[in-house]
């Protein structure tokens, strides 16, 4: 963060702004997000966009001329970039339905290979209401501190969470998906690189690529324990993974 000190008419107007995608709000990453559709519509940034990021009065930035407008824009050429370097979750909830539905850990530590083998497929397809509503789930009731604070994932929960999902705002959903790129980028392609080899998607060879097939191959004669499997943590699954590539690649 960097302090900004404007002083206008004798009054100083003090605020914090941030330098990376880490150190913003949630309502600031909200608003680089639909700053984002606006332009690939063609559209100017919307009212409000650079006193919401910059952490000033509307009134206040409004009143700066634009000599003064400038170098402050300079300090968000950070948000530019369609490809943060995300290394937390920027938006921990989501609010639709009168329901408050809560995201996973970024380093998805509390997120199983089911639910994650449903949420990257639905997100490599561009389905991100889905894979919004395989991540964001309600809490627990009661909660009590020593599990996932969301109610365990089925595929029929998400069934029925997802038109939920219609009243978000596309730019959440944006959010959504750009936060949970970032971290996989950063948290499970930097850590298993057999596995996610050459870019941002996985390449399946062969075919279109598909978890769940890698899934049944990983299973293979162990069908009776797939609850097991899907049950398991993430990490769990692709540590395995991982090793049994890069096995097989020694061996050639």
């Amino acid at each position: 963060m960097v302090e900004l000190r404007i002083e206008i008419n004798g009054k100083a107007h003090v605020s914090q702004v941030p330098e990376r995608f880490d150190e913003l709000s949630r309502e600031q990453f909200l608003a680089v997000c639909r700053r984002y559709l606006r332009a690939s519509q063609g559209e100017k940034p919307q009212t409000g966009f650079y006193s919401t990021l910059l952490g000033l009065d509307g009134k206040v930035w409004e009143t700066l001329a634009p000599e003064q407008r400038h170098p402050l824009k300079s300090l968000l050429r950070f948000t530019a970039t369609r490809s943060p370097k995300i290394s937390k979750l920027l938006v921990p909830f989501i609010e639709a339905g009168g329901q408050k539905l809560i995201g996973y850990q970024p380093t998805f530590s509390n997120t199983t290979w089911q639910e994650f083998v449903y949420a990257d497929g639905f997100a490599l397809a561009g389905r991100y209401k889905e894979a919004a509503a395989v991540l964001y789930r309600p809490q627990r009731t009661p909660y009590n501190g020593e599990t996932d604070r969301r109610i365990p994932f089925s595929i029929y929960g998400t069934d029925t969470r997802l038109a939920l999902f219609d009243a978000v705002p596309e730019e959440e959903l944006l959010a959504v998906i750009l936060n949970y790129n970032a971290l996989r980028k950063s948290h499970l392609e930097g850590k298993y690189p057999h596995i996610f080899a050459r870019g941002a998607k996985p390449s399946g060879g062969g075919g279109a690529f598909s978890w769940v097939k890698i899934h049944r191959d990983l299973m293979g004669d162990q069908f009776f324990d797939e609850k097991k499997f899907f049950e398991s943590n993430v990490h769990v699954i692709l540590h395995r993974l991982n090793h049994i590539i890069e096995t097989s690649q020694t061996r050639r």
